[in-house]
């Protein structure tokens, strides 16, 4: 009987094999079964089944008679019963009982519901309320105390009906379930629910005289039935139904019902939280005052949209009516609307054409609080322009509530619930793609709709307007569209149908403008690359003050037109920044860029200041200004923060004559930043064009050291044949300008290349070269570097008394010029030598010594290798515990680096420590970890990794 097996309680006991009924024999045995059912998959002690079957008056052999039915069901039902002490337990999946499934779809419609997809949980709340067949136990609810059970089981039903109802009115759809609601009310007709939503709903409709009627039966039951009378929402609600219509004047002492909500246009896609956040603010419990809720956003976002849809779906909490007004505080040509002019209408709309308005602004308030101090309205106040437009159209009654929207933030008001709106991720905007221009048109081109819908930043207007076009143009394909958007300077003139456009959206809070230096800044901030703004920068832009830049950034941070991503960082929506940099065309020539070049000299002088901190008498130009920065931290944490505007302005810079100088200094200056931290790709494309601005002014010095800065990148990357070439023509080049200091950093790097290549013997001529040239220069502090890499070398080679006698060399030069790092890194490469000698006690005091050197900024290259040097010497003193710990910081510290060379090593020496001392199963992951890395890199090492996986996981390996 297993096949298609399903049990039912709501309706006659029932068990159905693929559909048939089965009979289950008299109503006590169907009781039982019932009983089961009630607790299933849950014990049954028997005493409970007696008295759900019998109730208060069991028969002596109570007991027995259990048995004998539980017996018998089994035959029917085989080892679904099963005996556990002291009772019965009947096993079913949730799907097999109609009572399980109902309360499943009824969750699944409440989640929906509160996630604001109401369309969706009313299907869902529809399929749970298809489940019911009747009453619930209807063969057996006369037995014993099961009358209790079915009654319980009817309350969930009747609840359900409920919400699914509210569910309906929201959604609008009062045609749809006014039949039901006449099957409710005559089935039930006490329960004053069903009355009230009943009445709501024909009120609605227009059937005035069926509402009434429907009040007075509701009234007539409860007297006759209960002795009560109606409850005051259902009473308010005749009430209301009683009234005339709204359209024209009001009768004395009475108030119009206002309808003034617009058409909620096409559904909202993506903003299903927002909706439902909005609901929620506007139908809380009253605490004696409106509820106020205040939807912000830049422009095109949405909001007039989302405040539409949401003001339709709560207005059947609003009986008294609905205001609506455009403020016109977004709007091109009208000016906004005066609160007066508002009032007006929303006074001729409550009262009458004929209400005599008074020309007093706040008697006009004033006459509106009083009309609405007992009423439940909503009024919608779209395009605010600012908090002292709306304040004197806010009632005060408890039950009112006011729903805005604006683009500045209105954070003036007080007691509001503010909900911020952002653009579409990418699948919600592809989404609102196929919902306007065809789901088969878009599910073609997958790939083409998001890149549109990035192309668009997932602004919903612009969106639309996109989707609209292509629906106009059936003809045209999506790549069709993209193409024509993917010209910058032809995106924003596309993006128009009829009298809508996206550019007048911004214009429109361009022109509202009102400090000084606002509109300057934001065309200026067109004229610059950077993706994000400081408020040093916007200073620089502007060539003033500080404090009076921020003023001009508070402004265009409150005309939505530039976003606060984090403490004094801002950004530009792409579609805003396109604007801008039309905009930015109104300044002269020469006015842009010496705004671009103001930018980039603060730039340049802040990146010496910061490097300058982090290797003291390292190339890095001494900048003449005030130090910026508290130290080495405080420096480096800047360069991070930085990065993204440093790597613009280089690339803005080398593509212009008048600052490609800048672009050679950013890119020599930042190369020991990006030495220490990695950031592989943008240090290429930083170098990439600080080299064709040196290329550009003739400049073969410069050109030899971003060659040379270019392939210790590409030695990043592990291309060292890419490396060796580069490094060579910049060897050539210094050696044709003479350039000593030039020729030993080149030969200095191709000794390290040597070294890891294992031709140790060109290693030491590389840097014994090197490091006469720096002898000739003077340059104790490239002296000891180079004496370090010396030591290095007779490591690797093995000749380790060599190198300790190098490494101390190099640690004392390094003293003497203030060089801490290479100190340091000679110390880390002395402990690691006594660590391969086996002197793994003087190993750890090297190495910690090593990490105690002061003044050494945070390399992580550097220091995860030390962290891995650390590791051996610890397992080596037979220091487990410790030695794992350092593995998985020499790990994190690769990872931070982006070296993935010495991150694919760290994990290789993580995983088979790891296996080495029974964490076999996350030994193995940091082995595959490091054969991925491995084999991405075209390492030979890849080989001895997938060797190791063998022999750790039965011969099996997998280069995934």
């Amino acid at each position: 009987m297993e096949a298609g097996l399903r049990f039912g309680l709501l309706g006659p006991v029932q068990i159905g094999v693929d559909g048939e009924p089965v009979p289950l024999g008299p109503p006590r045995q169907r009781a039982v079964l019932a009983a089961l059912l009630l607790h299933i998959n849950r014990v049954t002690p028997v005493e409970s089944i007696i008295d759900l079957v019998w109730g208060d008056d069991p028969p002596r052999t109570a007991r027995k008679n259990v048995q004998l039915h539980v017996w018998r069901l089994r035959q029917l039902l085989t080892d679904r019963i099963q005996s556990a002490p002291p009772g019965y337990r009947i096993t079913a999946a949730p799907a097999e009982l109609d009572l399980s499934r109902f309360e499943a779809e009824l969750s699944a419609g409440r989640a929906a519901a509160h996630a604001g997809d109401l369309d969706r949980a009313a299907t869902l709340y529809q399929a749970a309320l298809k489940l019911w067949r009747g009453a619930p136990l209807a063969d057996i609810a006369n037995l014993g105390g099961l009358a209790t059970s079915a009654a319980r089981l009817e309350r969930r039903r009747l609840l359900a009906y409920e919400e699914y109802l509210d569910l309906e009115l929201d959604l609008g759809r009062h045609q749809e379930i006014a039949p039901i609601l006449d099957d409710l009310v005559t089935r039930y007709p006490l329960h004053e629910r069903f009355a009230e939503q009943q009445v709501a709903t024909l009120h609605r409709l227009g059937r005035r005289g069926e509402a009434i009627a429907a009040y007075q039966r509701c009234r007539q039951a409860l007297a006759d039935g209960l002795n009560v009378a109606p409850g005051p929402v259902l009473s308010r609600l005749a009430e209301l139904a009683r009234q005339p219509p709204s359209a024209g004047a009001a009768a004395p002492g009475t108030l119009c019902i206002p309808r003034q909500l617009p058409h909620p246009g096409p559904r909202l896609v993506g903003r299903q939280r927002s909706l439902a956040a909005v609901r929620q603010a506007l139908t809380a419990a009253p605490d004696g005052r409106p509820s106020i809720c205040v939807v912000t956003g830049p422009a095109g976002v949405g909001k007039s949209a989302l405040a539409t849809w949401a003001a339709h779906q709560v207005a059947g909490h609003f009986p008294d009516g609905q205001l609506y007004a455009d403020l016109r505080g977004a709007t091109a040509g009208p000016p906004p609307l005066a609160p007066r002019e508002v009032l007006a209408r929303f006074l001729r709309a409550l009262s009458g054409p004929e209400v005599a308005v008074a020309a007093d602004p706040d008697e006009a308030a004033a006459m509106l609080c009083s009309l609405l101090a007992d009423r439940r309205l909503l009024v919608v106040l779209d395009n605010a322009r600012d908090a002292a437009q709306i304040r004197p159209l806010l009632p005060a009654g408890r039950h009112c509530a006011v729903l805005v929207t604006s683009r500045r933030h209105l954070t003036e008001l007080d007691a509001v619930r503010h909900l911020e709106l952002g653009v579409l991720d990418d699948r919600d905007a592809v989404e609102l793609l196929r919902q306007l221009a065809g789901a088969a048109r878009i599910d073609r081109q997958p790939a083409t709709a998001i890149r549109l819908a990035r192309r668009l930043g997932g602004l919903p207007l612009a969106l639309r307007i996109a989707g609209a076009r292509l629906a106009a143009r059936p003809h045209w394909s999506l790549a069709m569209l993209d193409d024509r958007l993917g010209d910058r300077r032809r995106r924003l003139p596309e993006l128009r149908l009829g009298d809508i456009a996206v550019r007048t959206s911004f214009l429109v809070s361009y022109q509202h403008l009102t400090h000084p230096l606002a509109p300057r800044l934001f065309r200026l901030v067109g004229a610059v690359d950077m993706p994000e703004l400081t408020p040093a920068t916007a200073a620089a832009l502007l060539d003033v003050e500080p404090a009076h830049a921020g003023e001009a950034l508070d402004e265009l941070i409150d005309a939505r037109l530039i976003e606060e991503t984090a403490e004094h960082r801002y950004v530009l929506h792409d579609l805003i920044r396109l604007f801008a940099r039309e905009l930015a065309t109104e300044e002269s020539e020469a006015g842009r860029t010496a705004a671009v070049t103001r930018v980039l000299e603060q730039h340049l002088t802040a990146v010496r200041h910061a490097v300058g901190l982090l290797r003291p008498g390292t190339r890095a130009a001494t900048a003449d200004e005030p130090a910026r920065f508290a130290g080495p931290d405080d420096a480096l944490a800047w360069l991070h923060a930085e990065r993204p505007n440093l790597v613009a302005a280089v690339r803005q810079a080398a593509a212009a004559p008048a600052t490609a100088r800048y672009a050679v200094e950013l890119a020599d200056s930042l190369f020991l930043f990006f030495e220490m931290c990695g950031h592989v790709e943008d240090w290429m494309t930083v170098d990439q064009a600080g080299l064709a601005a040196a290329e550009r002014l003739g400049d073969d010095i410069a050109r030899a050291r971003l060659l040379h800065d270019l392939a210790v990148a590409r030695f990043h990357l592990h291309d060292t044949g890419e490396a060796h070439r580069l490094l060579r023509d910049s060897l050539a080049v210094s050696r044709a300008a003479g350039d000593d200091d030039g020729q030993s950093r080149a030969l200095n790097q191709l000794g390290v290349l040597h070294g890891t290549a294992g031709r140790y013997d060109e290693a030491v001529a590389s840097f014994e070269h090197a490091l006469r040239l720096r002898r000739r220069l003077g340059d104790l502090r490239s002296c000891a570097a180079t004496m370090g890499n010396i030591g290095m070398v007779h490591r690797l080679a093995g000749r380790h008394e060599e190198s300790i006698r190098c490494c101390r060399s190099a640690a004392r030069l390094a003293r003497r010029s203030a060089a801490p790092e290479i100190e340091a890194n000679a110390l880390g490469n002395i402990g690691e030598v006594q660590c391969r000698l086996g002197r793994y006690r003087a190993a750890l005091d090297y190495l910690r010594a090593s990490l105690a050197v002061a003044g050494v900024p945070v390399n992580e290259r550097n220091r995860g290798s030390v962290m891995g040097t650390l590791a051996d010497a610890c397992l080596g003193d037979g220091q487990t515990g410790p030695a794992i710990r350092y593995a998985e910081l020499a790990v994190e510290a690769m990872r931070r680096a982006d070296f993935r060379q010495g991150e694919a090593t760290a994990l290789r020496r993580l995983g088979t420590m790891l296996c080495d001392h029974g964490d076999t199963e996350r030994g193995v992951q940091q082995l595959r970890l490091s054969l991925a890395l491995f084999t991405d890199l075209g390492a030979g090492e890849a080989d001895d990794v997938r060797a190791q996986l063998r022999l750790r996981t039965g011969g099996w390996c997998s280069d995934e």
